[in-house]
């Protein structure tokens, strides 16, 4: 399975511009901090709806759309851990329960956020990537393209967990979310190429046991190159022959 990124966002403990993600690559800054995503070009009344999650999303996904109209495809572990386990609380608790919260705490939550804020009427669709979230959204995005899909942006979102889940699931570091203009065809000498390879030596580890597997396909995003082991059996080579 191939594609081609013509264009691509992270954001991640309040890095988010291409420079200072190069910077982070040769070692000159660090993650860390408990900066929030920036989304003031967004009207308030959606801003205040916003999760800390959703917010970097929206900093990474909303410039590469270039107001166009084309599908979103995000994965997501755990989706909006923090905001459920709130509801959950509420529950322990006896509490009445917002169905605004409720609604905003669902797994499709930011996507449809992001659809309607965006005003687009392509397919939004949310994934749980299960174990292997990286071979999930990308087999999910072939079968986009393959079904007719000129473009799409397939986005990846995970937050700290709360920590009673601790003992049962490594929790991310960090809130980050990476985001990928992905086509069929190169159209630019600028474009990255992306293959999906069967490998049998892949062996990645779980997303449970490797929460922060964003970094290693950022890191490789920056090289323009790598080889990223994402299941058991199946790996993301990028820019290779």
């Amino acid at each position: 399975m191939e594609f081609v990124v013509s264009n691509w966002r992270a954001w991640c403990s309040g890095i988010s511009d291409q420079s200072d993600w190069q910077g982070w690559r040769r070692g000159e800054k660090q993650l860390g901090g408990n900066s929030q995503a920036d989304v003031s070009f967004l009207p308030a009344m959606q801003r205040r709806r916003l999760s800390p999650l959703a917010k970097a999303v929206f900093n990474t996904a909303f410039p590469l759309l270039e107001q166009e109209d084309i599908p979103l495809l995000l994965c997501s572990v755990h989706g909006e851990a923090m905001r459920t386990y709130s509801l959950l609380q509420g529950v322990a608790a006896s509490e009445d329960l917002s169905p605004t919260a409720f609604g905003l705490s669902v797994h499709n939550a930011i996507a449809g956020q992001f659809s309607i804020a965006c005003k687009t009427r392509s397919p939004a669709l949310a994934l749980a990537g299960g174990d292997f979230p990286m071979q999930s959204g990308f087999i999910e995005a072939a079968g986009l393209l393959q079904e007719g899909a000129e473009e799409l942006l397939l986005v990846f979102c995970e937050e700290t967990l709360p920590e009673m889940y601790y003992p049962s699931a490594e929790s991310s570091t960090y809130i980050c979310a990476t985001a990928m203009r992905l086509a069929k065809h190169k159209s630019s000498d600028t474009d990255i190429k992306l293959s999906l390879i069967a490998s049998e030596c892949a062996g990645a580890e779980s997303v449970f046991a490797e929460p922060d597997y964003q970094l290693p396909l950022i890191r490789s995003l920056i090289d323009r190159e790598g080889r990223i082991p994402v299941s058991e059996r199946w790996e993301l080579q990028i820019n290779a022959s």
